[in-house]
Order: structure tokens, then C-alpha cells, then sequence
């Protein structure tokens, strides 16, 4: 009897080893690689943050290396004129009309509005033609200036639009021709006014009462 009770405590003992091994080994296997895992993952991780941190940071003082040639001022000036130009206006509208079928009804400058470095000078344009083409047309000229592949593209004078008003056609035309009345920009460089000198306290000038400063010979 005692003999088989030994021999059951050692097979007893024997499983619980043997499953105590088995649940070792599966810790080594598969728990601890998910954790070294977790480890990397949460590495990566701050690593990213600190990455984020340093773009961030460097985005608030941008520090971009500019290299302009030639051919990029002549672009600028082409863009962005110092003088006002109102016929080459007439004929990048006139020319973007008839290229998209319409008809160019009239065209109306106003006062320029001072910025900082360029002068807006405001125009009325009225065309008329088909939803479609004016569309068509708006586009084209936003677009005679922009970005391409990192490079300055210029087609034309720089434009911008602020409003568009649409209405039923002069003369006899009617739907699906509408009349456009847009307001446009064009822009022109202007410098900056040279900064004034502060007077020369130093200096001595005489006084309204006819006195001269102390120390100057009248």
C-alpha cells in the first residue's frame, strides 16, 4: 500500500514538475517576446514624439535655404511689375476671354490700395458667355501664377479674385449665356518708403525766442 502510494506522489510530483516546465517554457516562448516587443514599440514611439518635438521646433524658425537666379527675378518682375500696366492687364483679360469663348464686355480700374512691399490695384471686369467658360476662365487666370515641382511658374501678370457676381446677358443673348461682373485684383511691386532718420539730439539748433543752445557761438 505504501508502495503505491509513493509511487502515486512520484508520477503526482512528476506531472506537476513536468507542467510547471511546460508553463516555463511557454513564458519564454510567448510572453516575454510580446514584452520585449511592448519595450520596442514604446521605444519607437518616444522616439517619434521626439522627432515631432524637434520638427515642430524647427517650423517655428524656419531657416529655408533660398537660391535665386536670373532667370527667377525675371520671373518675379514678370509676376509682380513696378509699374501699373493697365494695357497688359487689358490683354491677359482680353487674350483669357477669347481662349475660353467669351466676350469681354468692359473693364474698369480703381483707386490702388497700399500693402506692405506691393500696391493692389482693384478692376472691374465685365464678361459674358456660358457658366462653363467663365469658369474656365476664372481658373486660368489665378493660375497664370503658382508652384510647380518647387519652382516659380509664370505665365502672366499675378491675379487675384474677390468676388463674382453672375446676372442675365446684354444685348439679345440669352440662357445659358450669363454676364460675370468680377472684381480683380492686380498686383504691382511697390518698396517699402525709406525709414526716416531720428533727429540728432546731440545737435544744437536755435530756439524759437532767438537764444542759441549753450556752448554755440551765435
Amino acid at each position: 500500500m505504501r508502495a503505491r502510494l509513493k509511487s502515486r506522489n512520484g508520477i503526482l510530483a512528476t506531472a506537476l514538475a513536468a507542467g510547471a516546465l511546460v508553463a516555463l517554457g511557454g513564458w519564454f516562448l510567448l510572453v516575454a517576446p510580446q514584452r520585449a516587443r511592448v519595450a520596442e514599440v514604446e521605444q519607437s514611439v518616444r522616439a517619434a514624439e521626439s522627432g515631432l518635438a524637434q520638427r515642430e521646433a524647427q517650423l517655428a524658425r524656419p531657416s529655408a535655404k533660398v537660391t535665386v537666379t536670373a532667370s527667377d527675378l525675371y520671373r518675379l518682375a514678370k509676376a509682380l511689375p513696378d509699374t501699373s500696366n493697365t494695357a497688359g492687364v487689358i490683354l491677359d483679360v482680353n487674350g483669357l476671354a477669347k481662349r475660353n469663348e467669351l466676350d469681354f464686355v468692359s473693364i474698369e480700374p480703381s483707386e490702388p490700395v497700399l500693402g506692405t512691399g506691393y500696391l493692389r490695384e482693384p478692376l472691374a471686369v465685365v464678361v459674358q458667355g456660358r457658366f462653363g467658360n467663365i469658369s474656365s476662365f476664372l481658373g486660368e487666370l489665378r493660375s497664370l501664377v503658382r508652384v510647380r515641382n518647387g519652382r516659380l511658374d509664370v505665365r502672366g501678370r499675378m491675379y487675384s479674385i474677390t468676388q463674382v457676381d453672375l446676372g442675365p446677358p446684354e444685348s439679345s443673348a440669352k440662357f445659358p449665356i450669363v454676364k460675370a461682373s468680377v472684381t480683380l485684383n492686380a498686383f504691382r511691386f511697390s518698396a517699402p518708403p525709406p525709414e526716416q532718420a531720428a533727429p540728432d539730439e546731440s545737435s544744437s539748433t536755435p530756439s524759437s525766442g532767438g537764444s542759441v543752445a549753450a556752448g554755440v557761438t551765435p
